[in-house]
C-alpha cells in the first residue's frame, strides 16, 4: 500500500478521531502515522483538542446541573418537613413521594446514593474525615505525591480524582487546580471485601496542549484534599509544603503501579476506552483489603 500525501492524511486524520471513517481508511491513516512524526503531531494535538473541547462541555454541565441539583435537594427537604408534621396517612403519601422523586432523579442522573443527593446524610455513604487516618506521605523521585490512608470504620470504595479546575460560586472557574479524594461505606454491597489501606498516587502536574496550534499549559495542583461525609475537605498537601522522599521500598512499589497502570491506560486508549481526558485527571492507586479471615 502506498503512502498518502501528509495534506490528505490531514483530512482523514478529524474522521479517524471521531471514529467515524472506513476501515480501509483507518488502516491508510495508521500506517501513515507510523512513520510520519509531522503527522503523529498533528494528531496528537486534535486528541488534545477534543479532550480540552469536552472539559469545557463538562463545565457548562456541571453548571446547570448546579442549579437543578438544588432545586430537586429543595424539593426532598420540603417533603421530609411535611413527614415530621403530618399525620400516618399524609406521612404515608409523603414517604411514596419522597421515593418516586429518587428514584426518578436516580434515572435522571444515576448518582443515587452518593454525587449531589449526598446533600442529604442519609444519602453520604462517604466516611467522615476523621475516621480516616494519614498515615504515609512521601515525594517521590518523579514528583508525584505519595498519600496512605486508613479508615477506622468498614469502607470497600473509593474516589479520586485529580488536577480539576477548582470552582468557586461567584466567580465560576478559577484557573486554579486540585486533587481530591475520599472513601465510601456500601452498605447494600454485602459481599464487598473492606479497604484496610488505600495508597494513591497524584501526579502534581499535568502537561496539556491548550489548542490546535500546539500551546503547551502546565496544570499544577495547589491542593489535595481528603473530602468526607457532608462535604468535609481538609488539606493533606499544599503547594510548597516540604515532604519526606521515599525510601526505596516505596519508590518501587509506586514505580511498579505506575508503569502497570499506564500500559493498562495506553491500551483503553488504543482500543478507544479512554480519551486523554482520563489520563489527566488520573490518580494511580493501590487499595489493600482485609483479609478475608478478618470478617
Amino acid at each position: 500500500m502506498s503512502r498518502i500525501p501528509c495534506n490528505v492524511n490531514k483530512d482523514l486524520l478529524p474522521l479517524y478521531v471521531d471514529d467515524v471513517c472506513s476501515e480501509e481508511s483507518k488502516a491508510i491513516v495508521e500506517e501513515h502515522l507510523a512513520g510520519c512524526e509531522e503527522c503523529q503531531d498533528y494528531f496528537d494535538v486534535l486528541q488534545e483538542g477534543i479532550a480540552e473541547e469536552k472539559m469545557k462541555e463538562k463545565r457548562e454541565e456541571f453548571l446547570s446541573e448546579e442549579k437543578m441539583n438544588r432545586e430537586a435537594v429543595s424539593v426532598i427537604k420540603s417533603i421530609k418537613k411535611e413527614i415530621s408534621k403530618s399525620g400516618t396517612k399524609r406521612t404515608a403519601v409523603a414517604v411514596a413521594a419522597l421515593l418516586l422523586v429518587l428514584f426518578m432523579l436516580e434515572g435522571l442522573s444515576g448518582s443515587y446514593m452518593g454525587g449531589w443527593l449526598g446533600e442529604i446524610s442519609v444519602f453520604d455513604v462517604r466516611l467522615k474525615t476523621e475516621d480516616v487516618r494519614v498515615t504515609e506521605m512521601y515525594l517521590l523521585e518523579n514528583g508525584y505525591l505519595y498519600v496512605s490512608v486508613e479508615p477506622d470504620k468498614k469502607c470497600s470504595m473509593y474516589y479520586t480524582c485529580n488536577v480539576m479546575e477548582t470552582f468557586a460560586e461567584e466567580d465560576g472557574f478559577t484557573g486554579e487546580y486540585e486533587g481530591y479524594f475520599w472513601l465510601e461505606n456500601t452498605p447494600l454491597d454485602w459481599d464487598s471485601i473492606p479497604i484496610r489501606k488505600l495508597s494513591c498516587i497524584f501526579p502534581l502536574s499535568r502537561r496539556v496542549k491548550e489548542d490546535a496550534y500546539g500551546n503547551i499549559k502546565e496544570r499544577e495542583d495547589s491542593v489535595i484534599y481528603l473530602m468526607g461525609k457532608g462535604g468535609e475537605k481538609i488539606p493533606i498537601w499544599e503547594k510548597g509544603q516540604e515532604v519526606k522522599k521515599a525510601p526505596p521500598e516505596i519508590e518501587d512499589r509506586a514505580r511498579k503501579e505506575i508503569e502497570e497502570k499506564d500500559a493498562e491506560m495506553e491500551e483503553k486508549m488504543r482500543k478507544g476506552e479512554a480519551e486523554v481526558i482520563d489520563v489527566i485527571n488520573n490518580v494511580y492507586t493501590i487499595a489493600e483489603l482485609e483479609s478475608q479471615e478478618r470478617h
